[in-house]
């Protein structure tokens, strides 16, 4: 037989029936004491009340709270059998209740809550790596990827950079010219190369400060990767546009050849005036080329900053991408755990400051009531009393 199967074999029917036998006169008689008690100290009571205290009526009332005592002593003896037996079938029926309790230490559901709560925090730690790797992993492939966007657009600007140097290169031998040195100016424009000089290509390393995530050999890749891809453009488009404004510079040369033999010729006047409109054509043209490089190069920072923005989006909709597997209901909460006895203070800080201070005096009273009591016995005691305008210490007369 199991210990359950004991416990429901300890409660005898005839203990029930003695149970129902005799309380009911223990009952009636404790009630008849009660009574009767109460009958002799009301009008003992009433005597002090119309009459005040005298030492007569002091020791009647000694007396009474004495017999008092005996009264409950014996009122007590008389229903301790009743209340005894339904103490120990009211034990019985709650051991009974404790034994599969999963809120009770060591039952075998306790014990399974457990195990199920190691598991689940097991569970939850291995989520929340995978979370963390696949976060981690994420960060480091759109770092990588505006690594990549970055590195094109600074080598791109380099070739900007490089672009206009030889076209305002070609512009000034262009602004430049006289007679005197037209022949040689002509010859150096028509001979400019139009090929992007290979040394260039060669040294171009990226101005981009490489991100904490990716490595300096990732780094060195994805720099030679957007190197070659770009190479092939660059060298076209040096071509075309050294070629374009070399095409443009030496239709115009001879007549500005001419305008500028009309100068010669002409007198101081008429030729300051035809100077200065050559000069404003040149002001005139250098703007509107001026405006079309800094529109190409709008557009391709546009196209950068929609690449950035796509990718971004990318990477906000992949946060949430890991897959789970099967993960048990749980509930996650914070749980105080003390590291040393210090550290009740902070605890005791926080109640006071969010709840403590908006309690009554009688509510925090009856909440410390076994630490006032430790100071009332360390005064009453020790003769130690604490000095706070807000603490009071009074006299408390009680009659042996």
């Amino acid at each position: 037989m199991t210990d359950i199967s004991k416990e429901l074999t300890i409660v005898q029917p005839e203990n029930i029936k003695l149970i129902v036998a005799n309380a009911p006169q223990s009952m009636q008689d404790n009630i008849i004491s009660c009574q009767r008690c109460m009958e002799a100290g009301e009008t003992l009571l009433k005597a002090i009340q119309d009459n005040g205290m005298t030492d007569e009526l002091d020791q009647q009332a000694a007396a009474f709270i004495e017999k008092s005592r005996k009264t409950v002593k014996k009122m007590n003896e008389r229903r301790s059998p009743v209340t005894k037996l339904f103490d120990e079938i009211r034990t019985r029926f709650t051991s009974i209740e404790n034994a599969i309790d999963p809120g009770k230490a060591d039952t075998i559901p306790y014990k399974l809550q457990q195990l199920r709560n190691q598991y689940a925090a097991k569970k939850r730690e291995e989520e929340e790596r995978r979370r963390r790797e696949e976060l981690a992993r994420q960060q480091a492939e759109a770092a990588r990827a505006k690594l990549k966007i970055d590195v094109e657009e600074d080598f791109k600007g380099q070739f900007q950079s490089l672009l206009n140097e030889k076209v305002n290169n070609l512009t000034e031998l262009d602004n430049e010219v006289t007679l005197e040195t037209y022949d040689k100016a002509y010859e150096q424009i028509k001979t400019c190369s139009t090929e992007l000089p290979p040394e260039w290509l060669y040294n171009l390393h990226s101005t981009v400060r490489r991100p904490l995530n990716v490595s300096v050999d990732e780094m060195r890749r994805i720099e030679l990767d957007v190197k070659e891809a770009l190479g092939k453009q660059f060298k076209e488009q040096y071509a075309a546009e050294i070629q374009d404004n070399k095409d443009y510079i030496l239709d115009r040369m001879p007549s500005k050849k001419a305008n500028l033999e009309r100068i010669a010729k002409a007198n101081a006047a008429e030729a300051a005036r035809m100077k200065a409109e050559m000069e404003e054509r040149q002001r005139k043209e250098a703007e509107a080329q001026e405006a079309e490089r800094k529109r190409k190069e709008e557009e391709e920072r546009k196209k950068s900053e929609a690449a950035r923005q796509q990718l971004e989006m990318g990477s906000l909709f992949n946060a949430q991408a890991a897959v789970q597997g099967y993960q048990p209901k749980m509930k996650v909460s914070k749980k105080i755990e003390l590291l040393n006895p210090e550290g009740i203070l902070p605890i005791i800080g926080m109640w006071w400051r969010l709840e403590g201070c908006n309690l009554s005096v009688e509510e925090l009273s009856k909440m410390f009531k076994k630490q006032i009591t430790f100071c009332e016995k360390v005064a009453n005691k020790d003769g130690e009393f604490i000095k706070d305008e807000s603490v009071e210490y009074i006299d408390d007369v009680k009659a042996k």
